[in-house]
């Protein structure tokens, strides 16, 4: 059984209490929760089905964003997110950090048309969607900050990242190392630090690789 939405708000609030998070749930949670139901309606035909609990979704690539999401500069700025997928983690940066200028480029015809939607349907303004499938196309603006989660490795994303950046440019990879190769990202971007932290229920370790260009 599921989580209701006070429950979900609870355990999100639980997590950003026990990760010394900077963020106000009820800042963002009824958005959230919109999306999160939505994505789980549309998880089969978006090819998105790791996940199957709203729990693993809080536990996973919303906390994730959420760390992530502390971790950025402070500010307003054009930021862009390299193979968005349904939304993570460029979405959910968009409902944290709302000032942020939010690019997200995906290549899946169907989750390009579902970003669309959930952004009409929140009325969400400062983020677009673009339908591209980068590597083979790319586009003109560049970018101050690049982030992605699960883009294949860290060196492919490290290779692409470095393609849109302007200086003096950073880059944050959300890297699932269990399940992805890390490669050489500093063949194409330095590597500032690379942080590490525990998955809720020992669930294992994840990384955030923080790039700049040279």
């Amino acid at each position: 059984m599921g989580f209701s939405w006070e429950e979900g708000r609870a355990y999100l609030e639980g997590l950003l209490r026990e990760y010394g998070l900077p963020f106000r749930v009820e800042s963002f949670w009824d958005r959230l929760w919109w999306y999160l139901e939505s994505l789980s309606a549309e998880a089969q035909r978006l090819n998105l089905t790791a996940l199957h609990t709203l729990e693993d979704r809080l536990a996973f690539p919303v906390l994730e964003t959420l760390i992530l999401a502390s971790l950025l500069p402070e500010g307003s700025y054009p930021v862009a997110d390299l193979g968005s997928g349904a939304g993570i983690p460029g979405l959910v940066l968009k409902l944290v950090r709302p000032e942020l200028e939010l690019a997200l480029y995906e290549a899946y015809a169907p989750r390009v048309a579902f970003l669309e939607g959930v952004i009409t349907n929140l009325a969400l303004s400062g983020i677009r969607v673009e339908s591209k499938h980068l590597g083979r196309e790319w586009p003109e603006e560049r970018f101050p900050v690049v982030v992605s989660r699960g883009y294949g490795s860290a060196e492919k994303f490290a290779a692409q990242a470095a393609r849109l950046l302007s200086a003096p440019g950073l880059a944050f990879y959300l890297w699932r190392n269990e399940v992805e190769p890390r490669g050489a990202p500093e063949k194409h971007l330095r590597l500032m630090e690379e942080i590490s932290f525990e998955l809720p229920g020992n669930r294992g370790l994840r990384k955030i690789l923080i790039l700049a260009l040279s």
